[in-house]
């Protein structure tokens, strides 16, 4: 399949248009190289999407071969709490599909490989320095799932990040115990992650950007950037439908409007995990799957943060006291 150049795609955000290409499934391999590259839209002409863009690039990251997205740093230490897919984490790797939290004052779950984020400067190489990261909270997840067939209501965990670093090099090598000395340093121009609401509620028809990191490293050093409307329920559930006559595994997954909304947009295997956000730097979700057939109608489906707050509320509150007052510190701005 020919990939069209960005730069002749028309970028134009919020209260304009914006021409879409080929699309594709987050989280199966293709090789078009036609979703805009973070550098082609900052060095593009478009200043309210270039204002978008910085807004909000600053929290999403790599997470081994996926993406992650910090929610927040309004918790008691300042730290970055992210949020992540369970199939990027690999959900083998948990030793239980039962909820369930670490105590990251005594566990050391923390790994340095393929953990970046933005450089603090705002550079958009992120670099040979890896940033510390720490599992923190997985949910409820079936026992039949699979990295492949996990549903969106389910694939989502949430971590922490500090401020240890360490340049690329041998491994394996391990951050010490999370720190909660001193905040997250992190490249946050508009104080994104610390506004008084970090989060929105998807909107029907409201146009968004996902940003995360392709694994297509080559051709996508940087990130890349999906762009797209929001279906409505009713347009969800019936291009659910289409995707289902035209094949397409999306199709035998039906749609979980208290879950999830579908984005008609395009994505790279490796996004997963990447925040959506909306015109003002609201995070909405986080993207997990999306259709690949040819001839299929081309959409990437979100987990809401909505869902994702309401899960991790309901877990603490089950929680004994003791056990709240360990992970509360963490999460308590979003409480």
């Amino acid at each position: 399949m020919q990939a069209k150049t960005v730069l002749s795609v028309l970028l134009i955000i919020f209260g304009t248009s914006f021409q879409s290409c080929k699309r594709n499934n987050p989280i199966v391999p293709r090789s078009d190289l036609d979703i805009p590259k973070i550098e082609e839209i900052l060095n593009g002409n478009d200043q309210n999407l270039i204002n978008l863009l910085n807004r909000v690039r600053g929290s999403v990251g790599r997470r081994g071969s996926g993406s992650k997205t910090i929610w927040s740093r309004k918790n008691d230490y300042g730290l970055g709490l992210y949020i992540s897919a369970n199939h990027v984490y690999n959900i083998t790797g948990w030793n239980s599909r039962n909820a369930q939290f670490f105590d990251l004052s005594s566990e050391n779950l923390g790994i340095f490989e393929t953990s970046q984020i933005p450089p603090i400067n705002g550079s958009i190489a992120l670099g040979n320095t890896l940033i510390a990261d720490f599992p923190f909270i997985h949910f409820d997840i079936s026992s039949g799932a699979t990295n492949t067939t996990i549903l969106p209501a389910e694939d989502f965990y949430l971590g922490i990040i500090d401020n240890q670093r360490t340049p690329q090099g041998p491994f394996p090598k391990y951050p010490e115990l999370v720190k909660t000395s001193e905040p997250l340093q992190l490249y946050d121009p508009e104080h994104r992650t610390t506004a008084t609401q970090t989060w929105n509620i998807a909107v029907a028809g409201e146009k968004v950007i996902g940003v995360g990191y392709p694994q297509d490293n080559t051709n996508y050093p940087n990130g890349a950037v999906a762009y797209g409307k929001i279906l409505s329920d009713t347009e969800a559930t019936q291009v659910i439908q289409k995707l289902k006559i035209a094949g397409d595994t999306e199709g035998d997954i039906p749609y979980n409007s208290s879950a999830e909304f579908l984005i008609e947009a395009h994505a790279i295997t490796g996004m997963s995990g990447g925040g959506v956000f909306n015109a003002d730097g609201q995070l909405l979700g986080i993207m997990v799957r999306g259709s690949d057939k040819e001839n299929a109608p081309k959409i990437i489906r979100a987990v809401k943060i909505s869902h994702i707050k309401s899960t991790m509320i309901e877990f603490y509150n089950s929680l004994s006291e003791t056990d709240k007052s360990r992970i509360r510190p963490f999460i308590s701005g979003e409480l």
